[in-house]
């Protein structure tokens, strides 16, 4: 199925020889970052990120593969940088990453190395973490990517204290002694 690929990509990926890049967009809070695997800069837009410089300077070295399933889960990847500059190293060294949104596409070329289209979209997700790994000749960080329902079951919001409360509604001693209850406290009528 073509996913609502345009017709020029599908046409060529029915060739023989496929020539593609792929392009990483990390929306930083000291601003956006995008880099490509190409031998070459690509100047291009996204369906995320508008029109903008993919930098091929080596730091974008690759991506764990996409996987689809039928059941709802939550994906996760791992994108490897370069650490041997100071770019990524001090970004995730000194900064707030968490949350920030990244985004990897997938751009297609014609015998011409020309461009077919747009970039293709193959993921979109949060910064969760980072490892950096080291050995006799390089340095790397695997920035750890999982879809935006990573934390879908997380309890966010009030809580049930006094400081709470007061907050929403300054003066309602309704849990002013929530802290020393014993037990559960049971809500609604029992069905």
């Amino acid at each position: 199925m073509s996913r609502g690929l345009h017709s020029d990509i599908t046409t060529e990926l029915a060739k023989d020889s496929i020539r593609y890049s792929d392009l990483v967009e990390l929306f930083l809070p000291g601003g956006t970052q995008r880099q490509t695997n190409a031998p070459f800069d690509i100047v291009t837009t996204t369906s995320t990120g508008g029109s903008g410089t993919f930098s091929a300077n080596g730091e974008f070295l690759s991506f764990d593969l996409v996987s689809e399933t039928l059941e709802a889960r939550v994906n996760q990847i791992s994108i490897v940088l370069s650490a041997v500059s100071n770019t990524f190293t001090n970004l995730f060294m000194n900064n707030d990453y968490l949350n920030s949104r990244v985004c990897v596409h997938r751009v297609f070329y014609d015998s011409a190395f020309q461009q077919i289209n747009n970039p293709v979209l193959m993921w979109d997700g949060e910064i969760v973490g980072y490892r950096i790994g080291e050995n006799k000749r390089t340095s790397t960080i695997a920035v750890v990517s999982s879809s935006v329902f990573y934390d879908f079951e997380r309890v966010a919001g009030r809580r049930t204290n006094d400081k709470s409360q007061q907050n929403i509604s300054p003066g309602d001693r309704g849990l002013e002694f929530s802290t020393s209850a014993i037990g559960k406290i049971k809500w609604g009528r029992e069905i």
